[in-house]
């Protein structure tokens, strides 16, 4: 068996019984050693979708990782993040309009992307602070732990008040308190592109 990472060899003794749990760990440790992570699997020419798939895996022969830096992978997601606030925002606008203009079963599916694009950035936003070491309590634009909460408190708001076909309360909560909290949202992330270039102490 051979084992790679960025093309470079890592040793495993073919006469070990080693799972591919302890090979990922391998390849793992030495990434975080070179202050990495793994991005990337193949396995005997055939490209793997993630860890989990590929401690799923029997037999394989040529297993090669590939890894990128933490703060390449950061840059990217906090770029990528800026890009989609505003486009967000304005989403946002949009939805409220067509609810006060009787348009409920067209703001339906606009909302339902909204809502995923949202929990898509608050996890990226969470996994990114995890790899810069950046704890929630250090931002200058805020506290994020109660922005964060207000956020979970106003989707679930607007999420009952549709429900309950209270859709011009939804409309209110989503100009009032929704696209406030996602604006602040969006500074959040204007630190932590800051953090990027001149990282913490």
């Amino acid at each position: 068996m051979r084992v790679t990472l960025d093309g470079a060899e890592i040793p495993i003794d073919d006469n070990s019984s080693a799972g591919k749990e302890a090979i990922f760990e391998a390849a793992r440790e030495i990434a975080v050693s070179n202050n990495s992570v793994v991005v990337g699997i193949t396995v005997d020419g055939v490209q793997i979708a993630d860890e989990t798939a590929f401690l799923s895996l029997s037999g394989g022969i040529d297993i090669r990782f590939t890894s990128q830096p933490i703060i390449e992978l950061v840059r990217e997601s906090v770029e990528e993040g800026q890009r989609y606030i505003p486009a967000l925002l304005k989403g946002l606008e949009g939805i409220a309009t067509m609810i006060e203009e009787g348009r409920e079963v067209d703001a339906r599916i606009p909302f339902n992307q909204a809502v995923e694009g949202i929990n898509w950035l608050v996890g990226v936003f969470a996994k990114s602070r995890a790899l810069l070491g950046i704890t929630a309590d250090v931002f200058p634009s805020g506290n994020w732990n109660d922005d964060s909460r207000r956020l979970n408190e106003t989707l679930g708001e607007m999420v009952s008040a549709m429900e309950s076909g209270r859709m011009m309360s939804m409309a209110y909560i989503i100009r009032e308190r929704l696209v406030p909290v996602m604006g602040k949202f969006a500074s959040y992330w204007s630190d932590i592109s800051v953090w990027i270039e001149s990282p913490l102490q």
